[in-house]
């Protein structure tokens, strides 16, 4: 019986191919993968799959990189292509997906069929791997990741500037970093005005331009050498800049992005991505990518509708909305907008709110992530008190513990 896997935001072409079993030599075993993100666990727990059916929502650039990665990673599994349009790609990159067939939905049963079973018969002839003796190789100096398996990648977006992104990108990092003892990487995808190395005080040598220069190199070559294009801040946080020259950020494409990110993640166990208010097609790639997307938004009336309209847009867009984390901030009292009216109109909830703090200017004039600088303050509380909720359980005691407000002194009570 052969596995088919569809790779698409919406379950429809899956039921379409479902519904067409009975048409089949021998009726497959169909598994749906409705997250683009998680379909490396899918390959990896429910596979080997013999073909993989790619849907519409993968006709992007960035959606034809993940699938030429793909085709590298498993050349036995068939790839056959449905998508509604032509791709916005060169005919170079549709090839370099490795596809055996492109269908133009909506397609007739009998063509997907057709199309289905000779990928299926394909796979069946594909030869045996061979065994290949490999001396393993020295220790590097620099981390590696567990196993294989890919690290946790978090985006920070919004749709209006001024949100606080990178301020909360640098302070999860560092939250990170602190309560796992991992690994953590920041990548700046605001590509033309990027701010995390000048909010952390660093003067990096390279940037993800620098590191996209390596065109001759493999993806392996790539993730071998992401390292050595990043500055460490001192809290252990590493971070990969976002270009010096705006005009760079032209010359970087989504199956850039894509690359960049599939290599810093087999690296580190965590990776913050700090995106422009825009949804870009960089943007949208990061998001693919994404485990876990956080929204901000700040206090006033712009920012609120353009969040609104930004959920929209990623519901549209089929993304999981699960995986999306909303956080509010600089909220204050007395702006003519009050907390609980902007609560309401997001039923979701707010992971986090948080107030406007001086702290945080003093912060960033420090080049030190507010919870690092001033931990017992407000603000730091607060903001651990929504990032604890992707530590495991024992740790989530642990952080709430020691952000419990501590007890006055006698000092403190009742003067000198």
């Amino acid at each position: 019986m052969s596995k088919i896997l569809v790779l698409d935001r919406g379950d429809t072409l899956a039921e379409q191919i479902r519904s067409l079993s009975d048409q089949f030599d021998e009726a497959p075993k169909i598994t749906s993968c409705t997250r683009i993100g998680a379909v490396g666990e899918v390959l990896e727990e429910d596979g080997p799959f013999d073909v993989l059916v790619a849907g519409p929502s993968l006709g992007t650039r960035s959606g034809l990189a993940r699938l030429r990665i793909i085709s590298e990673e498993l050349p036995e599994m068939r790839m056959v292509l449905a998508f509604s349009r032509r791709p916005d790609a060169s005919l170079r990159d549709i090839v370099r997906t490795g596809a055996i067939d492109l269908l133009q939905l909506p397609v007739e049963d009998a063509d997907m069929v057709e199309s289905l079973q000779r990928a299926a018969s394909l796979a069946h002839q594909a030869p045996e791997p061979k065994i290949v003796e490999t001396v393993a190789a020295p220790e590097p100096e620099s981390h590696e990741p567990r196993g294989n398996r890919p690290g946790i990648v978090y985006t920070i977006s919004s749709a209006t500037g001024g949100c606080g992104k990178t301020f909360y990108a640098t302070n999860l990092a560092w939250f990170l970093h602190k309560w796992t003892g991992k690994s953590v990487c920041i990548v700046d995808l605001d590509l033309q005005f990027g701010e995390v190395s000048t909010a952390l005080r660093l003067r990096p040598k390279y940037t993800i331009f620098d590191a996209l220069q390596r065109e001759d190199a493999d993806e392996s070559d790539l993730q071998a050498h992401i390292e050595e294009y990043m500055v460490v801040h001192d809290t252990g946080v590493h971070v990969l800049a976002a270009p010096r020259d705006p005009s760079e950020a032209d010359r970087i494409t989504p199956p850039d992005v894509t690359r960049i990110l599939e290599a810093v993640r087999n690296r580190f166990d965590y990776v913050l991505v700090d995106t422009p208010p825009a949804l870009a097609e960089t943007v949208l790639a990061a998001f693919d990518l994404s485990d876990l997307l956080y929204v901000m938004a700040t206090l006033d009336l712009p920012s609120v509708r353009n969040m609104s309209v930004f959920l929209s847009t990623l519901d549209r867009l089929r993304i999981d909305t699960s995986n999306i984390r909303l956080v509010l901030n600089k909220a204050e009292d007395d702006v003519g907008i009050d907390i609980d009216q902007v609560t309401k109109l997001f039923p979701q909830g707010f992971e986090s709110i948080l107030p406007y703090a001086k702290e945080v200017s003093r912060s960033i004039n420090l080049g030190m992530p507010v919870m690092a600088a001033s931990p017992e303050s407000e603000i730091s509380r607060l903001m651990a008190g929504g990032m604890k909720l992707v530590l495991s359980e024992g740790l989530q005691t642990q952080v709430t513990q020691q952000n419990a407000p501590k007890k006055a002194g006698l000092r403190r009570l009742f003067g000198k």
